[in-house]
């Protein structure tokens, strides 16, 4: 028996507003930069936007990924831990990392991709 899988359309967004035209153009799921530590530095997104961006997405059954996919240094670790509980509070539904140092810290209940 063969398993079908449901293929999720996740879009890019650089801001809440290019997030919120993804959602109302049909997105399963939309990715934006987190306020620091993206490898999209110049992205300017703060924790107010993505809060923004998930209740509004949310609305409509879409979820929100994080990218924070750089390298950490070993003096950033305690601020991207915080981060990472503040983007969990703004209602984040995963994130997408690059460094694995931050599957070894204390981080709230969130998919790390």
């Amino acid at each position: 028996m063969s398993h079908i899988r449901k293929i999720e359309l996740l879009s890019p967004a650089k801001d809440l507003q290019c997030g919120i035209e993804a959602v109302n153009h049909g997105a399963d799921a939309v990715y934006i930069g987190a306020p620091k530590f993206g490898a999209r530095a110049a992205a300017g997104n703060t924790l107010e936007d993505i809060h923004s961006l998930c209740e509004y997405a949310h609305l409509f059954g879409v979820r929100i990924y994080v990218a924070l996919n750089t390298i950490l240094k070993e003096e950033e670790l305690e601020e991207a831990k915080d981060l990472v509980w503040k983007l969990y509070d703004a209602g984040v539904d995963a994130l997408i990392v690059q460094d694995m140092a931050l599957m070894k810290m204390d981080l709230p209940p969130i998919p790390l991709h």
